[in-house]
C-alpha cells in the first residue's frame, strides 16, 4: 500500500526482511529517507535515517510539518496492518 502526499512525500507499507513486523517506508521526491518499524509495537515505533547524502548533489530540503504529517501517516498505515 502506498501514500502519496501533495508535500512530494510517498509512505509506503511493507514487510522488510530485516524486522519481524511491517515497516513503512518514507520517500521524498522519489529518495528513500526514512523506515519506521514497529518491531517494539505500536507504543514504541522506531525510526531508522537512511544516510541522505548516498547520491551527490541530493540535499532534501523540506517543511518540517510536511515531514511530521508524513510521519503521522506512516504511522497510521503500521496502527492499521494486521
Amino acid at each position: 500500500m502506498a501514500i502519496k502526499l501533495d508535500s512530494g512525500f510517498e509512505i509506503l507499507r511493507f514487510s522488510d526482511a530485516k524486522y519481524e513486523e511491517l515497516t513503512a517506508e518514507v520517500q521524498y521526491k522519489g529518495e528513500a529517507i526514512a523506515q519506521v518499524n514497529k518491531d517494539k509495537g505500536i507504543d514504541m515505533l522506531e525510526i531508522e535515517i537512511f544516510n541522505l547524502y548516498a547520491q551527490p548533489d541530493y540535499v532534501p530540503k523540506f517543511l518540517l510539518s510536511d515531514f511530521l504529517y508524513a510521519l503521522n501517516e506512516a504511522k497510521k498505515l503500521l496502527e492499521d496492518a494486521p
